[in-house]
């Protein structure tokens, strides 16, 4: 299989985030290095390393997944020679249910020979928005 050339950074997440919303686990490897050096850490879960395993991770999560609605909002955009960091937040919707709390997202991107290719997905759940406590007079 002949994998598309992405081109930039950018490129890898806009192909990232299209194989999220597709639940294509051959579309979500072509994004990754072919190397076993990549990780990635879903929401609440545990560090997993190497291709095997982070194909595996994917191929749980499209199949016991619903149908996904992403809107990304851009965080900060690093490129350094070979290394690009992308830091987003992500909201993501499910048909028939309300926004989910948002996801603070770091993405890592490495310029190989195939073009730019994640090394690394870190998706952890933002922490609630501090509210402002009710003020109380005691009388």
């Amino acid at each position: 299989m002949t994998e598309k050339r992405l081109h930039t950074p950018r490129e890898a997440e806009t192909a990232f985030y299209a194989a999220f919303i597709k639940r294509d686990v051959d579309a979500m490897m072509a994004v990754w290095a072919e190397s076993d050096n990549i990780s990635c850490v879903h929401p609440l879960g545990q560090i997993v390393t190497g291709r095997a395993a982070v194909r595996d991770s994917w191929e749980s999560i499209f199949r016991n997944s619903p149908e996904m609605q992403f809107m990304i909002t851009e965080r900060s955009r690093t490129q350094n020679g070979e290394i690009a960091m992308h830091i987003v937040e992500e909201h993501i919707r499910t048909k028939g249910e309300p926004p989910s709390a948002p996801m603070q997202v770091t993405n890592i991107y490495r310029l190989t020979e195939g073009g730019w290719r994640m090394i690394l997905h870190h998706a952890s759940p933002a922490s609630p928005t501090p509210q402002k406590a009710e003020s109380k007079t005691l009388h």
